[in-house]
């Protein structure tokens, strides 16, 4: 059951950058101009400068978003997992005698002996056991450095550790292990032309979290960000219980790979986009024909719709031919005379003919117009 979880968690994330992301991003650019471009108007064609730049931020809210939802939800599932601290209600910080007060008081209310009858014996033992084992993970110096830095799956990989070079031993061949694995993976991809877009930032991210596991797990004391400025504003604001290490790496690999992918999908859209924009200075014949053939697309778009609104105002005449008649005599002889003869072109063009029209008539015979 665990290895499916592994495998859907690996999957999973994968699917949805890759494909439904940008499925949901058609499916928002659609609705999106339903509700912004009024009806009758053009909308933006796919392929057009417009539409790619409209579908580019659109991509990119939605990869922002999914990015911020990936880190809340690994934060998430950490929490309800909860660890030994939150288990026994201490502090991350707690001393011994603290510990040891706290835990007189859990025995108090939580040993089987001390539950009611209506509680189930053998969960309340069970549980019991529970806190019993964190106490003592706690008070032992070495179980304590593993567990914060390491999480509770150390003692699983360690059984047989006791001191604390044993388990950071232990702990960091693991990590190692996975780290030239995933280095291994990378540059065979790329060698193989796979996974080129966004390669520096694989790099730079597997190397950034590797030396931050790598320092949390050799440094006696918490990372100074957590433990100075991170749990004391989580704590104050009461969001959530204080970081410990491994969590805080654990939310940092995740972060790390999701943003990867983000890069990696957010550099081919400016790439496309430059490429659609770099023919704009071509000037050839062709280029020029292809222009005019969707100008002329766009004209014939234009007078179907003038031909549509324009049956849509003389719905009221359609019964009555001689009303019909008197609208567009009057509709003609308004566009001729109120829009028509008021172009510029129009009126250059007619006072240019009336003046041929009046060169060499004699003087008297020209006229005032």
């Amino acid at each position: 059951m665990a290895k499916t979880n592994v495998s859907w968690d690996t999957v999973g994330p994968f699917l949805v950058w890759q494909f439904l992301i940008p499925l949901v991003a058609g499916w928002t650019q659609a609705v999106l101009y339903s509700i912004f471009i009024r009806a009758g108007d053009p909308k933006p064609q796919p392929g057009s400068a417009r539409f790619v730049k409209h579908r580019r931020h659109i991509l990119i809210a939605i990869y922002a978003a999914y990015f911020a939802f990936t880190i809340y939800e690994v934060d998430f599932n950490l929490q309800r997992s909860s660890n030994a601290y939150n288990d026994l209600g201490v502090p991350i910080d707690v001393d011994e005698s603290a510990l040891n007060s706290r835990f007189r008081r859990l025995t108090i209310r939580y040993h089987p002996d001390k539950v009611g009858p209506n509680i189930d014996r053998d969960r309340a033992n069970d549980y019991y056991v529970h806190l019993k084992h964190a106490r003592d993970m706690i008070l032992d110096p070495a179980k304590r450095f593993a567990y914060d830095r390491f999480g509770p799956d150390i003692f699983g990989q360690c059984q047989t550790c006791l001191t604390v070079k044993e388990f950071t031993d232990s702990g960091l061949l693991t990590a190692g292990t996975t780290y030239g694995a995933l280095l291994i993976i990378l540059i065979g991809a790329n060698a193989l032309g796979f996974l080129t877009d966004g390669s520096y930032w694989r790099y730079l991210g597997l190397l950034a979290v590797a030396t931050f596991e790598l320092r949390t797990a050799l440094r006696p004391d918490h990372p100074t960000f957590i433990s100075k400025y991170l749990n004391p504003f989580v704590m104050s604001s009461n969001l959530r219980p204080a970081y410990l290490p491994f969590q805080i790496i654990a939310i940092t690999k995740k972060a790390s790979i999701s943003l990867v992918q983000f890069l990696s999908l957010l550099m081919p859209l400016y790439r496309a986009n430059s490429q659609q924009s770099a023919p704009v200075s071509d000037d050839t014949d062709e280029t020029r024909h292809k222009q005019l053939d969707r100008l002329n697309a766009f004209v014939a778009e234009s007078n179907k719709d003038a031909s549509r609104l324009l049956d849509l105002e003389s719905i009221p005449y359609r019964d009555n031919e001689k009303a019909k008649s008197e609208l567009k005599e009057a509709l003609k002889k308004y566009m001729v005379q109120n829009v028509v003869h008021q172009e510029k072109e129009v009126r250059n063009a007619i006072g240019q003919s009336m003046t041929r029209r009046r060169t060499g008539v004699p003087h008297g015979a020209q006229g005032t117009r």
